[in-house]
Order: structure tokens, then C-alpha cells, then sequence
């Protein structure tokens, strides 16, 4: 009987698992043990038939509780250590049904695998391998798509300050959206969306919660400076303009690229036209803020300055799946003469990357700011079957075409040049200055656009009373009046000391074009 019992056991667990065999085979030894002592007492000391027996069945139940015990306990399905996959998976769908079955609430197994896929891709520990839920994975179809219902800002991950955050800082609203007719401005810190914090979240999580269908509203919270400033605002369909550009004096074409979707390959090859319509000498490309894409826009992008070499390649754990890109010279649309200067900052990422990286690498272009954030992996997006949702998962990662693994160290610039930022007394000052009246009075006066003698006096009115220096003032009088406007200027010359820069670097001839 309890040799069957012993046996039953060890196929009520995983018969692989090397610890339910060792609890089951304990008490089987135990209890052989036991019996053979009471067998040698008994017969060392002669007892009445009455006494043996209740002495024998009150041991044999003992026993056969022991066995039942393990028999039931889900303690021994958890302690199942084993290497083998097939083992673990059928140990996991023993625990699931389990929990499925007798936790004290019921609970729906959609959201049980849901817990158990997103615990799965938590303890990879990489921050770009991650369980996406339904509503993340249509926010990423938007941004591949290059269109999303949305509010409209360009936004970066910011930094701690003060022991808190990060949280997401606007790097700015996109013209004619709702952002920025609602008055959300440069550098505001989106602290909070639909009540929930966002302090440590990444740029995806927010940028998720921001977006919704068309018509529907959104409520987040911004700190500017001291004060919190609260916006409902109503999304609309955005497309997001990845490319901006003008000129700079009638001789170099800047263009800002925003993000690497389907069209921004194109977007920046009509802007190159407009240079050239304009008898460009030098470019600078701005990919401060970029936060990457898609891998083969960022490819495309470079292919519009490169004639010939590696643009990236990629690094597999699978050898077959490892890739290099090469440059196509039939793409190539910015003359090899022309100097080509690329702005990069903390917040440039991925793509933006892989495409300075290329340039710089290639002594295609020279990159002047500070150094990049550093995200130098691939992800593949899947869904998940029956499990609504999906994942991401990163599969390589890059190298520049001198070798130089950009993960976790990025570019570094050719030139550093650290962009004006105000400190956080400024700040203060700042907030304290928007929130005064007085700029919103000062523009009412002048019908919303004062000239250089108005806004001289009135700068030095400030001076008086804020310690924010004449040139923050002037930008911060000039963005209110832009904004009342509708109007956000592609670059601002007067106050962009990493686009002064580029474009002294031009201009004294120090960018080397090819074949100098």
C-alpha cells in the first residue's frame, strides 16, 4: 500500500523533478525505517495482540497522511528546479491552473497570462524588451504609421532635479495643434497624465497615455518652473511633421528631423531641394530631441548624404541574422562639396544614432552638442497570439561603421557644446514672470506685436525686477508672441549657442568636405 502510495506521488509531480523525488523518497525511506525499528521491538518485547495493532494503525495512517500531504501540496510543483524547457512550461501550466482554480478571487485568465508574459519580459532587465498591452501596441502602429490621434508635441525624457524625476520634458509643440493653441511651451515637465504620475516613466508611456482617438480628451499636468499648470485639451489627428526647414541667411540650409518614420526620407530630400533651389553652401541637420524610429528610415536618411561605405551594422546572438548596411550612391542627393554640419543632445537616440554616427564616421559631417542618450539596440515587435497585445524584444544591437558600439555610450560630438539651459532659481523666475500677467499685458497693448523700441523698454522694465538676463527675456516675450501668432520659428540664431556653432564652423570653412 504504500509502496502504490510512494509511486502515485512521485507521477502526481513532475516525474523529471529531481526535488519532488527526493521529498517523496524521503518519507518512503523514512517510513521503511520506522516500520523495521517497531518490527525488531516487538519482537524484543513481547505485547498483546490489541496493543500491536493500534500501535501499527496508528503509524500507518501517520504515514499514509504524509504521503497524501505531498500528494496535494502545490508546494511541490513550485519546487521543481529544472533546466529542461518543456519541463518548466508544463510546471508553469500546472501553477497557472492552480492559481486559476483556487485563488480565493476569481480571477479572468486573460489577465493572469497577461501578468505572467509581462513578469517574463521583466526579468530579461532591459528596458526595451517589454509586454506591450493593447493600447501600446496601437500607439506604436501610430508612430510607424507617421500619423496618431494626439494633442501634438515633440517630447524627450528630461533629468532629475532636485532627487526627483525624471519626467518627460516638452522639447516643443507642434505648430497648429492642439498643444499649441492650448499655450503648452518649451521645456514644460509633464508631471502628470489623467491624475497619474509620470516620474520615471519613459517617453513611450507618456507619449501612449497622451494619444486616443480623434475627439476625445486628455487632462495632464505640467510644472513650469514652481508653478503646476493643468490642460484638458481635445486630440485630433495629428501627422507628425518629422521634417522642418529654411534657410539660414541665403546660404545654409538647416533642417530639423523630429522622428524616422515612413516619410521622412522623402520629407528630407524635398528640403534639400529647396536648398539647392536656393544655392545652398553648407547644411546643418538638427537631431536634437530625435528619439529614433524606424531602422530603415534612419538607413534611407543617411543614404541621402553617403555615396559609399557602411551606414550600420548589427550584432546578433543568432550569427545568421547579423546584418551590415552599405550605402546606395544612386540615393545620394547632398553633393559630396557641400559641408554638413549634425547637432546631437542628450535626448537623440536610436536612429538619430545610427545616423550621426554614420556621418561622423564616414567624414561626412562633423557633430557638434553633447553626448547621446545612447540606445543602440534593435527590437522586433510581435503580438501575442491569444494573449491580447504584444511584445517587443530586442534581437542586436549596433555598431558605427568605425566599429563603435553605440548601446548604453552613444555618439560623442566632434565639437561639445552644451545648449542654454536655465538653472532651477531661473526657473522660478521664470514661472513667476509667466504667471505675473505682465507679457500677456504688454502684448495686449501693442495689438500682439510690439516693435524693437516697445520690447527694449519693456525688457529693461524687466531687468529691474527678474535676474533672468536680457537675452531669456527677449526669447520668452518673443515665444508668447509667436505663440498668440500660431507661428513656431524652425530655429531661433539668437539665442542657440550649439547652432551659432555649426554655423561659425561653416562659414571659417573647418568642416571638411570630400576630397580635401
Amino acid at each position: 500500500m504504500l509502496q502504490w502510495l510512494f509511486a502515485a506521488a512521485v507521477k502526481r509531480t513532475n516525474p523529471t523533478s529531481f526535488g519532488a523525488e527526493q521529498q517523496c523518497g524521503g518519507v518512503f525511506a523514512q517510513s521503511l525505517l520506522l516500520y523495521s525499528v517497531l518490527e525488531r521491538l516487538f519482537d524484543m518485547k513481547p505485547m498483546n495482540r490489541r496493543t500491536e495493532r493500534l500501535l501499527w494503525v496508528g503509524v500507518s495512517t501517520f504515514l499514509v497522511a504524509c504521503v497524501l500531504g505531498l500528494l496535494l501540496s502545490p508546494t511541490v510543483l513550485a519546487e521543481s528546479p529544472s533546466d529542461d524547457s518543456e519541463s518548466l512550461i508544463e510546471s508553469f501550466e500546472q501553477v497557472f491552473r492552480y492559481v486559476e482554480e483556487n485563488f480565493v478571487d476569481e480571477k479572468d485568465p486573460q489577465q493572469l497570462m497577461q501578468g505572467a508574459v509581462k513578469g517574463l519580459f521583466e526579468s530579461l532587465d532591459d528596458p526595451h524588451s517589454s509586454y506591450l498591452s493593447p493600447s501600446e501596441m496601437e500607439g506604436l502602429s501610430d508612430i510607424t504609421s507617421g500619423q496618431f490621434g494626439g494633442v501634438g508635441m515633440y517630447i524627450s525624457q528630461g533629468r532629475e532635479r532636485d532627487g526627483e524625476g525624471p519626467f518627460i520634458e516638452v522639447v516643443e509643440p507642434i505648430p497648429d495643434t492642439p498643444a499649441f493653441r492650448g499655450g503648452v511651451r518649451v521645456g514644460d515637465e509633464i508631471i502628470s497624465v489623467e491624475g497619474e504620475s509620470t516620474e520615471g516613466l519613459t517617453t513611450e508611456d507618456v507619449a501612449n497615455r497622451l494619444r486616443g482617438p480623434r475627439g476625445t480628451e486628455v487632462t495632464f499636468t505640467v510644472r513650469r518652473g514652481t508653478e503646476s499648470i493643468e490642460f484638458t485639451l481635445e486630440r485630433e489627428e495629428v501627422e507628425v511633421p518629422t521634417v522642418r526647414d529654411a534657410m539660414i541667411e541665403d546660404e545654409i540650409g538647416f533642417m530639423r528631423v523630429s522622428s524616422f518614420t515612413p516619410f521622412t526620407a522623402e520629407r528630407m530630400r524635398e528640403a534639400v531641394a529647396s536648398f539647392e533651389a536656393e544655392g545652398y553652401s553648407g547644411l546643418v541637420m538638427d537631431l536634437r530631441g530625435n528619439t529614433g524610429g524606424l531602422l530603415r528610415a534612419a538607413i534611407d536618411a543617411a543614404n541621402l548624404f553617403m555615396d559609399e561605405g557602411l551606414i550600420v551594422g548589427t550584432t546578433s546572438r543568432i550569427e545568421h541574422e547579423d546584418q551590415e548596411h552599405y550605402a546606395d550612391s544612386g540615393s545620394t542627393v547632398v553633393p559630396s562639396d557641400i559641408p554638413v554640419v549634425v547637432l546631437v543632445n542628450g535626448a537623440s537616440a536610436s536612429g538619430a544614432e545610427i545616423l550621426a554616427g554614420a556621418l561622423q564616421d564616414s567624414g561626412r559631417a562633423v557633430v557638434v552638442g553633447e553626448n547621446t542618450f545612447g540606445k543602440g539596440s534593435v527590437q522586433q515587435v510581435h503580438r501575442t497570439g491569444a494573449i491580447e497585445g504584444g511584445f517587443r524584444l530586442t534581437l542586436s544591437r549596433y555598431y558605427t561603421p568605425d566599429g563603435t558600439y553605440i548601446d548604453k555610450d552613444g555618439i560623442v560630438p566632434d565639437h561639445e557644446e552644451e545648449e542654454p539651459r536655465l538653472s532651477t532659481e531661473e526657473e522660478n523666475e521664470r514661472a513667476d514672470l509667466m504667471g505675473s500677467g505682465r507679457i500677456d499685458d504688454f502684448l495686449d497693448r501693442h495689438d500682439g506685436d510690439p516693435g524693437e523700441e516697445a520690447l527694449d523698454e519693456f525688457v529693461s522694465e524687466l531687468g529691474e525686477e527678474y535676474e533672468l538676463g536680457e537675452s531669456w527675456m527677449r526669447r520668452i516675450v518673443r515665444e508668447e508672441r509667436l505663440r498668440r501668432q500660431n507661428v513656431a520659428p524652425v530655429y531661433d540664431l539668437d539665442w542657440d549657442t550649439v547652432l551659432q556653432k555649426a554655423v561659425q564652423l561653416i562659414r571659417d570653412g573647418e568642416v571638411a568636405v570630400k576630397g580635401e
